[in-house]
């Protein structure tokens, strides 16, 4: 009897065995399997070159965003129908007119941007079809705590219908079209631009410890109007890369030139227009409009920058 309890045991061993070595290999992943990261075990049997890369591919995948570029383009004229543009305004309610400051001065006409169906479009602005930005000519030199929107008058539309077309033209700016683009590879210029503490550290002790660059290692590209010629027009397309769009845009990240300017969490960051040499908008030294939108309170706050 005596074998017959060994052959069993030994039969058992041989199927826990097999159970424990199943769990095992199902249960960690190869880091060569479309780049899914190690395990802690595999992690520690790789070399220096290959542990930057795995957490660089780790911190790539936690960082882009989604967002909608626009592209500028001079235009002598407008074309008909709903067309985003700068240095006009060209849609309005019946009765709205030209908004004036305090001392009854016109402000001039910014932006006309029809908010895409896309993928990128903050979700705070699901609901909004059109906005129109009249702004002063200095207005982003006001204190943001006495006016919220710095001097801007912007209108919101929740639809299209309605509208009546207009044709108020800045005397300031000249008139570009905006031609929107989705993307899917928008990345934070510094940390007050976006993306959480815990991944930020990471990036710093990366940089730190293998003597890297984030916008050169880590970000492949930072998109800035002023260079906008050296910059591939294919970039945005390409899923492999990642950029810092550093322009006019939908969503994504603000590129801020000065830091953060920590508006309340009801009013998200929606929309960002650059400065742009074609459309003569300088923003003082190469700066930004950043606007937030609270949907509920159908309420904007505007922040200006500049280097």
């Amino acid at each position: 009897m005596w074998y017959i309890v060994g052959y069993e045991l030994a039969i058992l061993l041989m199927v826990l065995l097999g159970i424990y070595l199943y769990n095992r290999f199902t249960s960690e992943e190869s880091p060569r399997a479309g780049g899914v990261c190690c395990t802690k075990h595999e992690k520690k049997n790789l070399s220096r070159d290959e542990k930057l890369a795995e957490s660089i591919r780790e911190l790539r995948g936690k960082l882009p965003k989604e967002a909608v570029i626009l592209r500028s383009s001079p235009a002598a004229e407008m074309p008909e129908g709903h067309v985003s543009c700068l240095g006009r305004v060209t849609w309005q309610l019946p009765g709205e007119g030209w908004p004036i400051d305090a001392e009854g001065h016109r402000l001039e006409p910014l932006a006309t941007i029809f908010v895409p169906d896309a993928p990128g479009v903050p979700e705070s602005l699901a609901n909004v079809a059109l906005i129109t930005i009249f702004a002063p000519e200095e207005g982003w030199a006001e204190n943001p705590e006495e006016k919220p929107q710095l001097g801007c008058v912007i209108r919101t539309y929740s639809t299209l219908e309605g509208l009546e077309p207009c044709n108020y033209v800045s005397t300031t700016f000249k008139t570009c079209i905006l031609s929107p683009e989705a993307v899917a590879n928008d990345m934070p210029k510094w940390p007050d631009c976006g993306g959480d503490e815990a991944t930020w550290d990471a990036i710093f002790d990366l940089e730190k410890k293998y003597q890297i660059d984030y916008h050169e290692d880590i970000c492949d590209a930072v998109y800035e109007t002023r260079i906008k010629e050296e910059f591939p027009t294919s970039f945005a397309a390409q899923p492999d890369k990642r950029a810092v769009y550093e322009t006019h845009k939908i969503g994504g990240y603000p590129t801020y030139a000065q830091g953060n300017p920590e508006m309340p969490k009801e009013y998200p960051f929606v929309l960002q227009i650059n400065f742009d040499f074609d459309a003569a908008l300088h923003i003082a030294d190469c700066g930004s409009y950043y606007l937030y939108y609270n949907a509920e309170k159908n309420d904007w706050r505007v922040y200006a920058d500049s280097y």
